[in-house]
This record gives structure tokens, C-alpha cells and sequence, in this order.
């Protein structure tokens, strides 16, 4: 009886799931992307929206005011920084039970933290030796490790099949391993920061002199991609491979997210519908969260809770 009863639920379950999948406005929708809203109000809400500039849901959960934030790869979590605690530190949040998990605890300035695509660690900069470093940590706080020795740092970017990662320092755009070895400049100029992987691993885009330029892992085709002087950065490549979105401050002096197809180098331009929101760090929604989300329209689901456009 008691096996019996456990499959009725687990049936149940799974039922829902599917519901939940079918009635997402997001079933259709390719890429999502997220970002950290920093407009001055009591909360800091995870914005959720598409290409098409339809904000889809905003993320609110009480006592989460992260300044960045990584997804972890099946959308159950995502890691992130912040300085409420006193200090600038790493935590991991539960999306569905709303449970926060400190991460790091060194006096240290930790911040930028990137969940790897395989779901075992999460790579951050520290300047917790007394010098600016990348450093890579088991998602349970387990097996810190230092990867680079003294480098100006900015933030990491993981390859797809998290043996590689790329960050720009000094100008300059380096790859090295996961273990912090084999390290290589692949290009440089006076003024490279942020970078991104593509997800067929076989190019990084990074900012260099305020515009987005492409590169083969081989430091070939070399490839623009945005217009004379956008001044982007904090790039993310989409999952489809398709766009790349980058923060940018326009010529009004709004701080706005802007996306550039990576195709055709035509399509894309300012996000419109994100002026005023005061944009901090982008991260694309991973599947494993769109799969099971609910619709915009529900205000308390499995997720927390979620908030609805207000037009």
C-alpha cells in the first residue's frame, strides 16, 4: 500500500511538472535573460525577461540583495555576492525553499562568483592574499583553490565543458585551465575587460575599447560585433548562441542592457523596457528553471514568490 500510495505521488508530481510547462509563457520562449535591479526601493528583484524586451517575471525573495548572481546549471539555485553581512561574500541560495548558504567567510573581498556548466564549483576574485586573484570552490565550500597569482582581475567566464576559463586582466583576454594551469593570452589591447564563452565552446567575445569583438580559441578571426564606441561590458552569450547581452550606459546616462545577434551583427540594440531599472550583472535563465516555472501570471508558486509586470 505504502509503495503504491508513493507512486500516485510521484505521478502526481510529474503531472504537475508538465502542467506548470505547458501553461509557461516561456514554453516558446528561447533565450531568458536575468538581471539584478538595483532601483532604490527595499528590495533588489531578479528580473526575468526575453529578447523581445516582455519582462516575464520578477524574482522577490525577502532578505536577497545580491549585487551579482550565477545560475547554477539546472536552474534549482544560483550563487551570488553581496555585502549585507559586513563584508563582501559568497553565498549559494535554494530557489525553491528560499534557504541562503554562506559560502565564504574570509575577511577578503569576495565577489563575482560563476557556477561551472558541470555543476561542481563556483570560480570567484578575492583579493583575500593581499593581491587580486581568481579562486575556485566546491559548491559545498569544500577544496578552495587559488588559480592565479597576482592578476588585476574582473570576472570569469567557464568554457561548456568546464575544463576552461577565461577572464580578461591588464588589458589583455587569458585562458587557463580549471586547475589554474596551461594559462595563455589569446588577445590583448589597451582597454579588454569582461569576456563569455560561446556555448559550442569555440569562441570567447570579450569588451575591448568599449566595443564586443569575437576570437577563436586558436586566437583567430578575430570578428566585431557591435558598433564604433558602445562602451559594453558585463557580457553574457546566450544558450542558443544566438545573442550576446551586455550592460552599456546610454546616451541619455541610463545604465541599460543592450543585445547584439551574433549572427548577422545587425540585429539587437538597447533594451528599452530596462531604463530605469538600474541593470547590475546579467546571467541567462539555464533550462532546467524554465522547464518547471510557472506562468507570470500566479503570484505564489513552488519558486517563491514572483510578481507579475505591473504595466
Amino acid at each position: 500500500m505504502k509503495r503504491t500510495r508513493t507512486y500516485e505521488v510521484l505521478g502526481m508530481a510529474i503531472l504537475l511538472g508538465s502542467c506548470l510547462f505547458i501553461s509557461s509563457n516561456w514554453a516558446a520562449t528561447r533565450d531568458v535573460l536575468s538581471f539584478v535591479s538595483l532601483k532604490k526601493d527595499k528590495t533588489r528583484p531578479i528580473i526575468l525577461m526575453d529578447t523581445q524586451e516582455k519582462i516575464l517575471q520578477r524574482l522577490v525573495i525577502p532578505g536577497l540583495r545580491p549585487l551579482s548572481f550565477s545560475w547554477s546549471p539546472d536552474g534549482r539555485s544560483f550563487t551570488y555576492h553581496t555585502n549585507e553581512g559586513g563584508n563582501f561574500d559568497i553565498y549559494v541560495m535554494d530557489v525553491e525553499t528560499q534557504t541562503h548558504r554562506q559560502l565564504t567567510f574570509d575577511g577578503g573581498r569576495d565577489i563575482w562568483p560563476a557556477w561551472s556548466p558541470n555543476g561542481k564549483w563556483i570560480s570567484f576574485a578575492s583579493n583575500r592574499a593581499g593581491t587580486s586573484d581568481f579562486y575556485r570552490i566546491d559548491i559545498d565550500g569544500g577544496n578552495l583553490m587559488k588559480l592565479t597569482d597576482g592578476q588585476d582581475y574582473d570576472k570569469t567566464a567557464w568554457s561548456p565543458d568546464s575544463q576552461w576559463i577565461a577572464f580578461t586582466s591588464r588589458g589583455s583576454l587569458f585562458v587557463m585551465n580549471a586547475e589554474g594551469k596551461r594559462l595563455r593570452r589569446l588577445a590583448g589591447s589597451a582597454n579588454s575587460v569582461d569576456c563569455t564563452w560561446s556555448p559550442d565552446g569555440k569562441q570567447i567575445a570579450f569588451s575591448s575599447n568599449r566595443d564586443i569583438f569575437s576570437i577563436d580559441l586558436n586566437g583567430r578571426n578575430l570578428r566585431q560585433l557591435t558598433p564604433i564606441d558602445q562602451r559594453a561590458w558585463d557580457l553574457e552569450w546566450s544558450p542558443s548562441g544566438e545573442w550576446i547581452a551586455y550592460r552599456v550606459r546610454d546616451i541619455l546616462g541610463d545604465l541599460v542592457i543592450g543585445v547584439v545577434n551574433t549572427i548577422d551583427n545587425k540585429r539587437g540594440g538597447v533594451l528599452e523596457t530596462t531604463r530605469g531599472l538600474v541593470p547590475s550583472h546579467l546571467d541567462w535563465v539555464p533550462e532546467g528553471f524554465l522547464s518547471v516555472s510557472p506562468s507570470a501570471e500566479k503570484q505564489t508558486t513552488l519558486w517563491g514568490r514572483l510578481k507579475q509586470k505591473v504595466d
